[in-house]
Parts: C-alpha cells; sequence; structure tokens
C-alpha cells in the first residue's frame, strides 16, 4: 500500500508539473515544480522510513528541510507572480504591510504597531523572515543527526532544548508569508494564494502534529512491546501510514489548485486613461494641416 501511495504521488507530480511547463508563464514555472515536489519527496522519505525503521530521523529530516525549501520557493512564487520585486512594489498600495497579524503579532497589545510602507527594505526584510527556516532548520537538523550518529541517547535527551528554536523559527516564517499575503491580496486576487499556502503548511502540520501524538503515546505506554518490535516502531509505523496517504490527499488537492489558469506578469495591462486619451488623438493631431497665423508662421506638434 505504501508502495502504491508513493507511484500516485509521482505520477500526480508528473501531470501537474507537465501542464504547468505547458501553461505558466515562464517567471513562474521552476517555483511551481519546486513546491510541488515537496509531496512526492515526503512520501518516498516516509516510505523508506516505513521500509527500514532506523531511518525515522532521517525521514523527518528530509520531511522538514524539503518543506522549508518549499516555503521560500512559494514566498518567490508570489514574488514571481507579480513580476519581480520592482513590480510588487509598483503594484502593492503604498501602505499595506500590515504586521498586525498573526502568529506573532495579533494580541491586543501589538495593536499600536503601524502599517509599514511597501519598499525595497520592507520586501527584503519579508524574504529574510522567511529564507531564515531552511537555515536554521538545516542547522537545527544536523546538530542532531550528529547526535543521534554519535549516541542515541544523546540525541533523545537534547532533542527537547532545541524544540523552542524550532517553534520560533516556523512562527517568524509564517508571520512573513502572511504578512505578504495580505499585502498582495488585491495583486493577486486570482492566483490562488491562500489555497497554496494553506495545502503547504499543512505538511508541517500534520508531521509535527502525529509526531508528537506518536511520542506521547509511546511515553504512556499505549503500544505493545513484543521484542524485538519496540512501542516506538508500532508508533512510528502507525505515523508514517498516516502521513504517506495524507500525502497523496494534499498532492490531489495541489494539483487542481495549481493547474488553474494564472495571468502572465509579463504581459501589460491596461495603459493609463492619460496614454489611451493620446492614442485616440494622435491621428487626428497627424492628420491636420498647419495652421497659418497672422505673421505666416506655423504651428508645429513635437512629441
Amino acid at each position: 500500500m505504501g508502495g502504491l501511495a508513493v507511484i500516485i504521488l509521482f505520477l500526480s507530480y508528473i501531470d501537474t508539473v507537465r501542464h504547468i511547463m505547458k501553461n505558466a508563464p515562464p517567471m513562474v514555472k521552476a517555483h511551481s515544480s519546486f513546491v510541488l515536489s515537496v509531496y512526492p519527496v515526503v512520501g518516498l522519505a516516509t516510505y523508506c522510513a516505513t521500509i527500514v525503521p532506523r531511518s525515522q530521523l532521517l525521514a523527518e529530516a528530509v520531511t522538514q528541510g524539503i518543506f522549508t525549501a518549499a516555503m521560500y520557493q512559494l514566498f518567490c512564487l508570489f514574488v514571481a507572480y507579480c513580476g519581480g520585486e520592482a513590480e510588487l512594489i509598483r503594484k502593492a498600495k503604498p501602505d499595506s504591510l500590515n504586521t498586525r497579524v498573526g502568529p506573532c503579532c495579533c494580541w491586543p497589545c501589538c495593536c499600536c504597531l503601524p502599517l509599514l510602507a511597501v519598499n525595497k527594505t520592507h520586501v527584503r526584510f519579508l524574504r529574510v523572515l522567511v529564507l531564515q527556516l531552511p537555515l536554521v532548520q538545516g542547522l537545527i537538523y544536523m546538530v542532531l543527526l550528529v547526535m543521534w550518529a554519535e549516541e542515541e541517547s544523546l540525541y533523545q535527551v537534547n532533542y527537547i532544548y532545541m524544540q523552542p528554536v524550532v517553534v520560533i523559527s516556523i512562527l517568524c516564517c509564517i508571520w512573513g508569508m502572511i504578512m505578504t499575503m495580505k499585502m498582495l491580496t488585491e495583486v493577486l486576487k486570482e492566483h490562488q494564494m491562500q489555497g497554496k499556502f494553506i495545502v503547504l503548511q499543512l505538511v508541517l502540520l500534520l508531521a509535527k502534529l502525529q509526531g508528537v501524538i506518536a511520542k506521547a503515546v509511546v511515553n504512556m505506554n499505549m503500544m505493545p512491546c513484543k521484542p524485538p518490535i519496540t512501542p516506538t516502531l508500532y508508533a512510528n509505523l502507525l505515523y508514517n501510514s498516516g502521513m504517506i496517504w495524507e500525502m497523496v490527499l494534499l498532492s490531489l488537492i495541489a494539483r487542481v489548485i495549481y493547474k488553474k489558469t494564472v495571468p502572465d506578469p509579463s504581459v501589460p495591462g491596461e495603459l493609463p486613461q492619460q496614454i489611451c486619451t493620446i492614442g485616440m488623438k494622435l491621428p487626428q493631431i497627424i492628420d491636420k494641416k498647419p495652421v497659418e497665423s497672422n505673421n505666416n508662421s506655423h504651428i508645429s506638434v513635437r512629441f
């Protein structure tokens, strides 16, 4: 059943990427393909952890790594939908960067935070908030893997002390993404931003929440112990079995969302009214003959 799920994941990914390569604007193809790769990669890592139980920590590290990289690529995708950072700044409303959003600044004590101007500095600040996630998470899991390779008990003792840093890093990233989506609500109405963010965020939510539940079940001695099969192995098997089919469901939902047509940012929109008016009057001005004045001079039209 796990092998069947992996096959479905890769077929869904190939079909969606083929559609993106044929129909999506050139600037967004690479970002969209990378974001969608999170589902087959997580599914394959989970399948490997099911077959080889000792690779559970490595599978968790791969899941965390591909998710963090995909989250940054999703931010880059939103910027590409606008046509780049310069176009994003031009199209967004001047003071539409609202910092009073969850999960970091939605408390009543944060009501005094101002609306920020959409400029190059603040857009780069949003990029840093999202970019820190793959960097911080990668360093933490590298340290955990080194501890696990040295001695498994060393990893188990120090794992809990790493979690506050992990949680803060995730919250800052989500805060930056929500601010970005709020800022681009009017600009990217037809791009399904909310759906693309939620279907990616659920990967992390399911992985973390179910992982915590699995560890809690083992600590409460609710799993059977039949040596050499330990309670941890039973819990991980249930966790992986649920996770792999959840990735199939999310992949199919993402397939529907990403197959919807989005506007091409390289195609200019409607021209301003002043330019349209000049364009309509230009043939009339050219067809007119020069008007003679009293001193026999001519009136010329300069462009």
